[in-house]
């Protein structure tokens, strides 16, 4: 009886044994799979973490280098800094200019219709060739001048040929001006040249310029082309393609901001601190504490920093400077663009180097005051 309960307790152990077997071997892939979720459950949280952690990273562009600078100032001279507020030019209204056309009766036009110039006649007159951007109005104006000659050289209708060499005569004296109407109206560049609200970044400062320097160059082609009378060297087709660079591309809004704040913030600087000097300046027989930590104020954040970041903003002007002032050249908007890009003494660029001399000044000024030696070179800047 005794053998038989073992027996039996044997045989249970044992299928029990095959039982637990059959269920880890059943389960394994239902816990694996649970494994793999809980793993991929981790890794989707450790990335939206480290895209926290660099969201979380100080935006170095010209409002908040501005602001650290000004409020490190502010803490160690222990005076109430104000700043200055940003009043940026306004850019002029555009003017509409209306080109003056010789019209053709509609037997005229059906003479064309062997031409290509009689269907790009039939787009212009069409409901949206009438409510055309001015993009397309200065492609139609082009692509009639460069279409004309050869339709004419094929008719034999006197009244038309002396209508269409008029037409084509008076197209061609309105081209530029049909060519700077494009320019301060259509809404792609437009945008671009009023100063929004966020500034170059100091390590994204050069972005997109390659692409922007390739739309700037081939609108000047354009305009130069036009200008010199080479009709068939236009290649006006690709304008809507150079046009969609300035619609995606901020590079020119920033800049625009990123000097006019530099200007302005610069200025009330050197203003605080030339009211402030006496306050700074060092005194015989008293401890010079403050003095020693302006000092490397000066050398961290305004050498370290503020004035790598107005480097930087100096090299792009020196790229995009030339070719903006010849393509708004004789336009409403020149004088816009040459107080944001020309040399001349009242504007933003020359302001900008003036205020960077004083700023200078003050701490060699400064610096003559006190006998406190300049921070060692390998000093770095500490965020």
């Amino acid at each position: 009886m005794i053998n038989h309960q073992r027996s039996n307790k044997k045989g249970s152990d044992s299928s029990d044994t095959q039982a637990r077997a059959h269920n880890l071997i059943h389960s394994w892939p239902k816990q694996m799979f649970f494994l793999t979720q809980r793993v991929a459950r981790v890794t989707v949280l450790l990335a939206l973490l480290s895209l926290f952690t660099v969201g979380c990273q100080p935006r170095q562009d010209a409002d908040a280098i501005w602001q650290d600078y000004s409020k490190r100032l502010e803490t160690v001279l222990n005076q109430p800094y104000l700043g200055a507020p940003l009043t940026p030019m306004v850019l002029p209204k555009a003017t509409v200019y209306e080109a003056d056309t010789k019209t053709l009766s509609i037997l005229q036009t059906l003479k064309l219709n062997h031409c290509a110039l009689g269907q790009l006649i039939a787009e212009r007159n069409s409901a949206l060739g009438k409510v055309a951007p001015p993009s397309q109005r200065l492609i139609y104006h082009i692509r009639f001048i460069q279409l004309a000659p050869k339709c004419i050289e094929t008719l034999d209708d006197a009244d038309l040929i002396h209508t269409l060499t008029l037409g084509l005569e008076q197209k061609q004296q309105q081209a530029l001006t049909m060519f700077r109407q494009m320019l301060t109206r259509d809404t792609s560049i437009k945008k671009r040249l009023f100063i929004g609200y966020d500034s170059l970044p100091l390590n994204e400062m050069h972005s997109g310029r390659v692409e922007f320097e390739s739309a700037l160059s081939q609108l000047n082609n354009i305009k130069e082309q036009i200008v010199a009378h080479s009709w068939h060297q236009i290649e006006i087709d690709n304008l809507e393609q150079t046009l969609a660079i300035f619609h995606r591309q901020p590079l020119l809004n920033q800049y625009l901001r990123s000097l006019a704040l530099s200007v302005s913030q610069l200025t009330a600087i050197n203003d605080y601190l030339f009211n402030h000097q006496t306050l700074a300046a060092c005194r015989l027989g008293h401890a010079n504490r403050q003095q020693e930590i302006l000092q490397n104020l000066f050398h961290k954040y305004y050498l370290g920093q503020t004035q790598a970041y107005l480097s930087q903003l100096n090299q792009l002007h020196y790229r995009l400077s030339q070719p903006m002032q010849r393509l708004f050249d004789g336009s409403v908007y020149q004088g816009y663009i040459e107080h944001h890009f020309s040399e001349q003494r009242h504007a933003l660029p020359a302001q900008l180097k003036q205020q960077m001399r004083r700023h200078v000044q003050w701490w060699q000024d400064f610096r003559a005051s006190c006998d406190i030696p300049p921070p060692e070179p390998q000093q770095t800047l500490s965020h």
